[in-house]
């Protein structure tokens, strides 16, 4: 994302324009099948990439690969997935990434990244 830092506003927004008995909260937690803003969706396919290649990778324990592989489904199609799930699927990945060390180094800031833009 060349200089910019978009961000998305994902969770809830309360809006009270004065007067009396304001009720009700906007919820703003997607769904499934939203389109995906374009900068979003290319750093979801490069992550699917990135975690695809370190699955295979011999040096990772099989327990990391199978949590790794395991995320793959939501990264490939994010958009088949509610936000919310792409949260838990990235706080796995950075936790699982983290414990793998330096040969997870890009997954593990693609996915910080990732979370930083849904988190606004």
């Amino acid at each position: 994302m060349s200089g910019s830092n978009p961000q998305f506003h994902i969770g809830d927004s309360v809006t009270i324009h004065g007067g009396h008995h304001n009720v009700g909260v906007q919820h703003n937690n997607g769904q499934a099948g939203e389109a995906l803003p374009p900068e979003i969706a290319a750093m979801f396919a490069q992550l699917a990439a990135v975690v695809a290649e370190l699955a295979r990778d011999s040096r990772v324990h099989e327990e990391d690969r199978q949590s790794l592989t395991e995320a793959l489904p939501v990264l490939r199609d994010p958009a088949s997935e509610e936000r919310r799930g792409w949260r838990n699927t990235l706080l796995l990945l950075a936790g699982v990434t983290q414990s793998i060390g330096e040969a997870a180094a890009p997954a593990l800031g693609l996915a910080n990244q990732l979370l930083a833009l849904i988190s606004g």
